[in-house]
């Protein structure tokens, strides 16, 4: 074969060789790059065991839950997720019905909040907080099966589950008002007591029992109102009711130095004796009893004063009043001889409500609250309003030398 043929020949065989490779390489398929996962950090690995204890909650293995939980709990130490896990632990120790432990877990964080440990405090209120949850839960399930918790027919293991659920919510109050002694932790302290009492009172005993802490939880508002670092103050409001304004002082208080409204004192109208002026002269200067009138022009309402020498008969213009009608007063601040501040119901608080809340009442002839007649303003603060109304005392009113009942109003102003 002639050398040009062959090379020719060669040539050819080294394109196609080169071809079939080409496509050979098209064919085969690429092979994928395997990426390797991270190992879980140890926060993933603890929101699992975190899920999975809640799960065992759902389907009330308390046992489960509660070990899962206190292995958590002693084997880290995230502030984050202790908080979570001790309320994880007081809700399945309520719910398995295991007061011993709840309550020996409640004592734990009482002492440490003792201690410079920090948010032990924030730790202690988290958790008895979830005691007064717990309380109220019972108290819902009891009526959702239309069973009362005071009914003394209950059988014997409902009615020691309540026993022992009403001794650990006196352990919260009584731990709790002791926290309060801290001016520091006074508010917190406080809000929880009135939480408790009323949680408390939900599962009284009977109607006595019920009074009890009822009561309980108007000493602790008025406790809170005492320590409290806002100004709740009693103002008048002029606007339609006779022209009756408060003069007030401005002080600072000893145990949160903010400013607090102090109402002038009233001060009686004493008859005068009579004196030898010419009878024309006395008709310009004496005035009914019923309708002096001061010189800034504001109505005083005459307080009973011992006998005075008899004078001589008053002008004709005298007018006597004998019906028995209440007087009509307008704003009580003025006439108050004791007052008592409301406080901030903590759901209020928190939700950041505010405003005024006019409370109308009658005094009697004692110059004690009567009845409360009315109340408007925010709903969330008339509660407390009311509460503290009914501790204030007024200078008695007389209308002809004869006691009687008044009508007015006292404004509360709340205020974060």
């Amino acid at each position: 074969m002639p050398l040009n043929v062959r090379r020719f020949c060669t040539s050819v065989l080294l394109v196609l060789v080169a071809i079939i490779a080409g496509v050979s390489a098209q064919t085969v398929p690429s092979q994928p790059v395997v990426q390797q996962a991270a190992p879980p950090s140890s926060g993933d690995v603890m929101r699992d065991r975190i899920s999975k204890a809640k799960a065992y909650i759902a389907v009330r293995n308390y046992n489960a839950a509660i070990y899962e939980l206190e292995n958590i709990r002693r084997e880290t130490g995230d502030t984050a997720v202790q908080s979570v896990v001790n309320v994880l632990l007081m809700n399945s120790y309520l719910e398995q019905g295991d007061y011993k432990r709840a309550q020996d877990f409640l004592n734990i964080f009482f002492n440490e909040q003792k201690t410079t440990k920090p948010n032990a405090a924030a730790i202690y209120m988290s958790v008895a907080g979830q005691v007064v949850k717990g309380a109220r839960s019972r108290v819902e399930r009891y009526r959702a099966l239309g069973l009362s918790v005071s009914d003394r027919t209950l059988p014997l293991e409902a009615s020691n589950d309540l026993e022992k659920m009403r001794e650990t919510l006196e352990l919260v109050i009584t731990q709790a008002t002791e926290i309060g002694k801290d001016a520091k932790k006074t508010a917190d302290a406080m809000a929880m007591v009135e939480e408790a009492s009323t949680s408390r009172g939900m599962l009284a005993r009977d109607d006595y029992d019920a009074r009890r802490w009822k009561d309980s939880v108007a000493d602790a508002r008025e406790e809170m109102s005492n320590s409290r670092s806002v100004v709740l103050n009693a103002v008048n409001d002029t606007a339609g009711d006779g022209g009756m304004t408060a003069s007030t002082a401005t002080v600072n208080t000893p145990a949160t130095n903010t400013a607090a409204v102090i109402p002038p004192p009233v001060q009686p109208v004493q008859q005068q004796a009579p004196v030898n002026k010419p009878l024309a002269v006395r008709e310009r200067e004496v005035k009914p009893a019923d309708s002096t009138v001061a010189k800034n022009d504001k109505p005083v309402i005459v307080v009973q004063t011992p006998p005075q020498p008899k004078a001589e008969p008053k002008p004709a213009e005298t007018k006597t009043v004998s019906d028995n009608s209440p007087l009509d007063v307008g704003s009580l601040v003025n006439y108050a001889t004791r007052q008592s501040q409301p406080t901030y119901p903590p759901v209020a608080k928190t939700t950041r409500t505010t405003g005024v809340v006019k409370v109308e009442v009658m005094v009697d002839e004692k110059g004690e609250v009567a009845e409360v007649q009315k109340t408007s303003g925010p709903s969330m603060l008339q509660g407390a309003a009311k509460d503290a109304i009914r501790k204030w005392k007024f200078k008695p009113f007389v209308r002809d030398g004869q006691p009687v009942r008044a009508t007015g109003f006292v404004n509360f102003n709340f205020a974060l």
